[in-house]
């Protein structure tokens, strides 16, 4: 099962891969950057882009099957939400 976790670079969201890769599940997690080494284990895939672009959003989701929403207390969280939630790939 691959899983997407919004904010797996955050606090919390390392902890829920660690969690999850005991699990073994197949972790992606969108960055805007690529997180420094060490922040995650190597074999989580990181795919590098802006949660409010709605393509890279798209893009992240394929092949996803589940998704943990982990986003920041951001000015824009709520838009960041709804195009992850919102995805056709989300939504089945």
């Amino acid at each position: 099962m691959k899983i997407l976790v919004t904010g797996g670079t955050g606090t919390v969201g390392r902890e829920l891969v660690k969690v999850l890769l005991q699990r073994k599940a197949e972790i992606r997690v969108p960055a805007r950057n690529a997180p420094a080494k060490g922040v995650l284990p190597n074999h989580v895939e990181i795919a590098t882009g802006e949660l409010l672009d709605p393509v890279f959003v798209r893009q992240a989701m394929q092949g996803v099957d589940k998704l943990f929403l982990l986003n920041a207390v951001v000015a824009d969280e709520l838009t960041q939400a709804r195009l992850c939630v919102g995805s056709p790939i989300a939504c089945n």
